[in-house]
């Protein structure tokens, strides 16, 4: 009894340890499906800043939280197919890239760079309450101070 109770608490602990990166195609069924915002992170494997954001904001309970409940997460190689698609169908200014998508496909809007985890459930923020419908990033923050 004790193993399985151990064995649920490693599957559950373990479940929420982390963001669940979906792939280009899983992802937007899935946001069809459960109506979720998609933000699609593109990266490159000797990105600087890419691993930054992986060994730090990524990591942080919070974001997780965050990023699981009110997103699709879908993490793309800037240099894959499904990079090469992203980049045709809604750009990118480098890595890393973040877009944040309707679960129709179209794009709200894009941002680059590395972001401390409070900036970024900031942004994170201004899309999942709708913000973005409303008004701009800018006066969105302006607000926030």
């Amino acid at each position: 009894m004790r193993k399985v109770v151990f064995l649920l608490l490693i599957v559950v602990s373990s479940s929420f340890g982390e963001i669940k990166w979906y792939g280009l195609n899983d992802g937007f069924q899935k946001a069809i499906k459960e109506k979720k915002l998609i933000m699609i992170y593109i990266y490159s494997p000797k990105c600087h800043y890419c691993k930054r954001m992986e060994a730090t904001t990524f990591k942080d309970k919070q974001v997780q939280k965050v990023i699981n409940r009110y997103f699709v997460p879908i993490k793309v190689r800037k240099c894959s197919e499904d990079g090469m698609f992203v980049k045709e169908e809604y750009g990118y200014m480098g890595t890393p890239t973040f877009h944040f998508i309707k679960p129709d496909g179209n794009k709200i809007k894009g941002i680059f760079g590395a972001w401390p985890k409070e900036e970024f459930l900031k942004i994170l923020k201004y899309f999942y309450t709708g913000a973005y419908k409303t008004k701009s990033m800018t006066d969105y923050f302006m607000e926030e101070q």
